[in-house]
């Protein structure tokens, strides 16, 4: 388990994406690319819901509010235990600077966007603040699926600044409370494993009876990856962020945020805490929309999962 530099965020949570039309309907892979697969009206409601859940582990500064969007946002979905979370929300320093990582795919930046429409919100009713959507971060952009609606913002990369162009009297109002700031960062290392380009449905079903029988982790699927390459580039993005981390010119990150898939959020783990593969093959997906917390411990001076993964039964 990595221990690096005097920068380390709080805490780092991954977030699986809402649920997309393919978690519905597996034949829309024999024609839209997975990259392009949109989620369902119930996933916008889970990306939202996950930003309200955000809301209720980090430290800000008017716990009314978040019980106001944790009321307005969060559900129970029908036939899906919630994850179990150990995790105690602290209200000490509080939480002004969160990077957002996000996958590229479709899917996932409008999870994001879900969740930031209610980090939105918070900053409006808290700081007076309100949330400019035309200059606010957009899953898609005019040009390309790879930059965002707003010329003004370089490929791959947006901050919110309302916090810098507050009115005189909003100054006022909002001189004593914590505006949380956030970056987001496309970033093509924390997408979902290849399953291949389109996919035929029948011979995917066998595709996947011979995954069940040879292992999750070591089969590659045809024109695809096994989960053994989506570790290879997990371990290069976690040498990126542990190069953040170690950078003192670099402004400290309250909390890193990860927006991906179910496989990719396992890969992570399996890495960061030195799983074996056999270890990994006994935890399954986390259900759509879910946040698995990770919680810097300073006694142990190291980084503790606070969130119970689910196993093959």
């Amino acid at each position: 388990m990595p221990n690096f530099g005097p920068h380390r965020p709080r805490l780092i949570i991954l977030v699986r994406h809402g649920e997309s039309i393919s978690n519905k309907d597996k034949t829309v892979n024999q024609h839209i690319p997975n990259h392009q697969i949109p989620l369902t009206e119930n996933g916008w409601r889970q990306a939202r819901r996950s930003g309200a859940q955000l809301l209720q582990v980090l430290n800000v500064d008017d716990q009314e509010i978040v019980k106001k969007l944790a009321g307005k946002y969060i559900f129970k979905d029908e036939n899906r235990k919630p994850l179990e979370q150990h995790y105690t929300q602290n209200n000490k320093n509080p939480d002004s600077n969160v990077v957002f990582y996000t996958s590229p795919y479709k899917r996932t930046r409008e999870t994001l966007r879900g969740m930031l429409d209610v980090l939105d919100e918070y900053n409006e009713c808290n700081c007076g603040v309100s949330a400019r959507q035309n200059d606010g971060y957009q899953p898609e952009g005019k040009q390309r699926l790879a930059h965002w609606q707003s010329p003004e913002f370089p490929h791959g990369y947006f901050e919110n600044k309302q916090s810098r162009e507050l009115t005189e009297g909003l100054r006022k109002t909002a001189e004593c409370k914590t505006f949380v700031h956030y970056r987001v960062k496309d970033e093509p290392r924390i997408r979902e494993q290849d399953f291949g380009n389109f996919q035929e449905l029948n011979s995917m079903r066998d595709v996947m009876s011979t995954r069940t029988n040879y292992g999750h982790f070591f089969f590659r699927f045809p024109q695809g990856e096994s989960a053994a390459d989506v570790y290879d580039r997990c371990a290069s993005f976690q040498e990126t962020l542990f190069r953040h981390f170690d950078q003192p010119d670099r402004k400290p990150r309250d909390v890193v945020v990860l927006v991906t898939h179910g496989i990719y959020l396992r890969v992570f783990l399996m890495k960061w805490f030195r799983w074996t593969y056999e270890e990994f093959e006994t935890f399954t997906n986390v259900p759509n929309g879910s946040l698995v917390v990770m919680e810097l411990d300073p006694e142990l001076d190291r980084y503790i999962l606070r969130t119970t993964l689910p196993k093959w039964c």
